[in-house]
């Protein structure tokens, strides 16, 4: 038996939706269950708009220009997928690398020290929230622009507020790897109709009305389909199924997991682990973790290495970043598939326990 780290759950019903869209005439393109995905996705955290683009690295990219963010400061944590950077220097911006906590999320206390920001990207990574709230606040304090990249984070919450409402805009990714998916696709969602307008403009070319070829301004095509949308709100169907699986997946990895080289990495009542991840104590015990595991036909994944250690950003690295620059050399994600019953972890934890190490 083979476990990947990750893989889509889709069902029966998802194949039948898809099909009764594919005869209902259609035109596959963006239209009404694009609409409704958007609506559907918007009143689950409480926003009041949103906008669907064809992936998470877009919807990073159109909040920075929604927010006029082009050639500006922009924090982000020092662990992160690399698509959060780089929707930065897509933007003409400067990435400041800020080092993270024990929560693998940016650190309050090292961003607070920089005075001359123009924006904050916070990183629920893995639906872990930790200080989001409070870098919040803090940035309205300071007048400070802030995005809350929620790629990993579909159903966690901080303590007051769903991830996917935070700051001035928020975005989420539908990848095959992600809590719900349509194969690609993101969403940037804000509270604010001018910048919610001038987003969904600037994706469909700015065209004056529907069917005309005349433009009020500049405009690109970054539509989905609604094809895709079909399946999103198919498997958004059962994002409360989805949440509580994740939820009893990672207390059953707490609870069998027992082997004194492994920690499993909590998570809060509040918050749905997106991968479930161990610590080990150093890089030679987590690559002989790997290798065993593999081994045994149990895939596991590396943490995102820091942002600072990339050869093309090394130049932002401005200040000592210890946390997550040894983060990487200890982590692992264990499979993490929706698919994943108490039987499946029980094999894969069973053996985890088996490894000298």
């Amino acid at each position: 038996m083979k476990y990947n780290q990750v893989e889509p759950n889709i069902n029966e019903d998802d194949i039948d939706n898809i099909n009764e869209y594919l005869r209902s005439g259609g035109w596959i393109t963006e239209h009404v269950k694009t609409k409704e995905l958007e609506k559907e996705i918007s009143n689950f955290v409480g926003r009041e708009y949103a906008v669907t683009v064809p992936n998470g690295t877009i919807a990073i990219y159109l909040s920075l220009l929604g927010l006029g963010l082009k050639n500006k400061k922009i924090a982000v944590p020092n662990i992160t997928m690399i698509a959060t950077v780089n929707a930065i220097l897509w933007a003409d911006s400067t990435p400041v690398l800020i080092d993270v906590d024990e929560n693998l999320c940016m650190s309050y206390e090292d961003l607070v020290v920089h005075k001359d920001l123009d924006a904050v990207i916070f990183v629920p990574l893995n639906g872990r929230t930790g200080d989001g709230e409070k870098i919040s606040d803090w940035c309205k304090e300071t007048g400070t622009n802030f995005i809350e990249d929620s790629a990993h984070a579909l159903g966690s919450s901080y303590e007051n507020t769903m991830c996917g409402n935070l700051g001035d805009m928020s975005i989420f990714s539908f990848t095959p790897h992600k809590i719900i998916t349509m194969g690609q696709g993101g969403m940037v969602l804000t509270d604010d109709q001018e910048k919610y307008e001038f987003l969904t403009n600037l994706k469909t070319f700015n065209r004056q009305k529907d069917k005309a070829d005349w433009h009020e301004d500049f405009g690109l095509n970054f539509k989905i389909t609604d094809l895709q949308a079909t399946l999103g709100l198919s498997q958004f169907e059962r994002i409360d199924s989805f949440i509580i699986n994740k939820i009893e997946n990672y207390k059953n990895y707490l609870r069998l997991i027992d082997n004194d080289a492994v920690s499993v990495l909590d998570f809060s009542d509040n918050e749905v682990p997106w991968f479930f991840d161990i610590k080990l104590d150093s890089l030679s015990s987590k690559e002989e973790f790997s290798n065993q595991l593999n081994k045994e036909g149990i895939e596991t994944r590396n943490l995102y290495p820091a942002l600072s250690k990339q050869k093309f950003l090394k130049k932002y690295r401005e200040s000592e970043l210890l946390m997550s620059e040894k983060l990487h050399e200890k982590i692992l994600w264990l499979p993490s598939s929706n698919s994943l019953v108490e039987e499946d972890i029980e094999y894969i934890s069973k053996k985890i326990n088996s490894i000298n190490a």
